[in-house]
């Protein structure tokens, strides 16, 4: 048997990953034969010294490679190797059953966490939606409406790279906002920003390639990232927004293919990026001659600030989405690209869906005409008085051990529970109480977030939020006696 790993606690590689490399030398080097058992993941935590979780995802980055087979009373034991170091598959198992699970995915599940906690009765804090009010509904009806009376928008599929007066008004908008080099011929319209984030991740980067992300996320990015093979590198989070000086640290050992950010009222931290990161981010972009993808959906709702692409318009995809200034359901979203790279988005964006509907395209041009601007000043307003509740609330109703997030003004709040406290373990005291929230394993790319959960201030009436935060406070007391 081998022996156990050595960790180098102050090494930017991850601790997961420095376990996984260990083990996947000494399986192709013999060291570890064929139907060796490794360690139980307790007893491998227990030794190193780390979560358990850790060694859970070592674990499986090493049966994603189909090096070691788990099974429920016989641990995890070592993979007979035939031809290329491809591994063995008993007979009459179908090939697809084989495939490494980012070709099927294997991340915690959010669609299905936030089905399950819309409950009659039930304060949920979880879906990142716009809140009812102030409503969107009534002008945004009459932008349908006088869009339905050109059949041009029904009977035609588009153009792919989206309809022409849309793109000019985003350009229009992105322009006022610093980003002056964008025009209507760099921007491609999405079907949802999601849609965006998987054409470029696709695009910029094949699997087994490593890049950057925030450390937490967005749980939708993350498993694109993962469905598509790629290994991510984690860089914290604080009160300003990514740690640039981390990943210029990263920089000079590493080549990711690219910087995946949200910079402005970041999902979940609500945290936007001062100007001096922003600036120096930017200067790293060059510099390396690495991307960054600007993932921007609360734009429109942030602190004014110049978007990345505006500082670095040739090492910048920019993407964002109207779900969260108007409504989810229309699925509408953009990309803005360098002209070195657009045209291969495009083919990309054709294969995903050909176009997307002409006909919600049409009428989110007319709503931005009539009434948007308006609406979106009022939602911002909402969305401070919600915040400044909700700060209200847990002054009163939690502890003081628990941490939270600063930066106020957008969706969600951020909270960190002391060692004591696991995030789980509140949930479902507090969905005992009638209200929920998500947890944060979902928001980190490799390993963490037990001791940190995500309130979505929009997605209750404001007459709730006091409420459901009372409640998870009725939470916190019980699992504390």
């Amino acid at each position: 048997m081998m022996g156990f790993p050595r960790l180098d606690r102050d090494s930017i590689v991850p601790l997961y990953r420095q376990i996984y490399e260990h083990l996947r030398e000494a399986i192709l080097a013999g060291t570890l034969p064929e139907s060796a058992r490794l360690p139980p993941e307790r007893t491998m935590a227990d030794r190193l010294a780390v979560n358990r979780s850790t060694v859970v995802h070592a674990y499986r980055e090493l049966v994603a490679e189909g090096l070691i087979q788990q099974r429920v009373g016989s641990g995890s034991r070592v993979v007979p190797q035939v031809r290329g170091g491809q591994p063995e598959r008993a007979a009459g198992v179908p090939w697809w059953v084989t495939l490494p699970p980012w070709r099927v995915g294997e991340f915690p599940n959010v669609l299905g966490e936030l089905a399950a906690k819309q409950e009659p009765g039930r304060i949920s804090f979880v879906q990142g939606v716009a809140p009812d009010e102030p409503s969107p509904l009534g002008e945004l009806a009459k932008s349908f409406n006088r869009v339905a009376r050109d059949p041009r928008f029904v009977h035609s599929y588009g153009d792919s790279e989206g309809y022409e007066p849309l793109r000019a008004a985003v350009a229009a908008r992105m322009n006022a906002r610093g980003a002056a080099t964008i025009t209507p011929n760099s921007i491609i319209v999405l079907t949802g920003s999601t849609q965006g984030i998987a054409i470029v991740a696709q695009s910029l980067a094949e699997p087994g390639d490593e890049i950057i992300v925030e450390s937490p996320s967005y749980p939708g990015a993350l498993q694109v990232f993962q469905i598509n093979g790629l290994r991510a590198i984690p860089v914290p989070v604080d009160d300003e927004g990514m740690r640039v000086d981390h990943v210029e640290a990263i920089l000079r050992t590493r080549r990711p293919r690219f910087i995946y950010t949200m910079p402005a009222l970041h999902n979940p931290t609500n945290a936007t990026m001062n100007a001096d990161r922003r600036e120096r981010l930017a200067t790293l972009a060059r510099r390396g001659g690495v991307p960054i993808v600007e993932d921007d959906p609360y734009g429109p709702l942030a602190p004014a600030g110049a978007p990345l692409v505006a500082l670095a318009p040739d090492y910048v995809v920019y993407i964002s989405t109207f779900s969260k200034t108007i409504a989810p359901s229309l699925r509408v979203g953009w990309l803005a690209a360098p002209r070195t790279i657009l045209e291969r988005l495009l083919l990309r964006k054709q294969a995903y869906d050909m176009a997307t509907s002409l006909y919600v395209q049409a009428a989110i041009t007319d709503y931005l005409e009539h009434g948007y601007d308006a609406h979106v000043e009022q939602l911002r307003a909402e969305l401070v008085e919600r915040r400044a509740l909700a700060d209200k609330a847990i002054a009163r109703h939690w502890p003081a051990t628990l941490r939270i997030s600063r930066p106020a003004g957008g969706f969600y709040l951020w909270a960190s529970t002391p060692r004591e406290l696991r995030a789980r373990a509140l949930l479902d005291a507090s969905e005992r109480l009638g209200a929920s929230f998500l947890f944060g394993e979902a928001f980190f790319a490799n390993s963490g977030g037990d001791h940190h959960f995500r309130l979505a201030l929009t997605a209750v009436a404001r007459r709730e939020i006091a409420e459901g935060i009372r409640r998870i406070g009725r939470a916190i007391a019980t699992l504390r006696s």
